[in-house]
């Protein structure tokens, strides 16, 4: 064959190997539309964040992935425990609300697909946090942990666009 045709051919292998990874319906699409903070709290409290999927494979529940924004259901949503209870969630001063959202925006700046925010409002949570154990199905003892979560509307309701966890201890200074 002549060198033409094969480069032909292999342009027409890239163009349908790009339509194929074009498919949206991987993407996971919201169905509901949070419009206040303890909606989203109240989604994530006490419910399965994880299970296994039909394929044997750990991975988040459409209920969990209710919470996050676009961005984070693209990505990894990096929230690695299968159920959470919330005990407590905290009054940020307007000093620890500000360095939360700067950290947030270096993180945001990363990327070069944002949409604009209309709202974005910095949380701090104490959780138990449960693991899933495999193959026994069953949930461990909870790990204490603070939860710092930055929870945004680009257009879609309220969702969670950050997340940090940090191990907590009772009485001690957790920053």
């Amino acid at each position: 064959m002549k060198k033409s045709t094969i480069i032909i051919m292999i342009g027409i292998v890239i163009i349908i190997t790009a339509f194929l990874g074009m498919d949206n319906n991987k993407i996971y699409q919201k169905q509901k539309h949070f419009e206040t903070i303890n909606e989203v709290l109240d989604q994530l409290n006490g419910k399965p964040l994880k299970a296994i999927d039909e394929t044997g494979k750990f991975t988040e529940t459409n209920e969990f992935k209710e919470c996050f924004s676009e961005r984070k259901r693209i990505t990894n949503i990096d929230f690695n425990f299968s159920k959470v209870k919330i005990e407590k969630v905290y009054d940020l001063s307007e000093k620890d609300k500000n360095e939360m959202l700067s950290e947030y925006d270096g993180f945001r700046n990363n990327f070069s697909k944002r949409r604009p925010i209309t709202r974005e409002e910095p949380i701090s949570l104490i959780v138990d946090a449960y693991n899933h154990r495999y193959p026994e199905g069953k949930d461990d003892r909870p790990q204490k942990l603070k939860v710092n979560l930055v929870i945004i509307d680009e257009g879609e309701g309220l969702v969670i666009d950050y997340i940090t966890c940090h191990s907590y201890v009772e009485g001690k200074d957790n920053d």
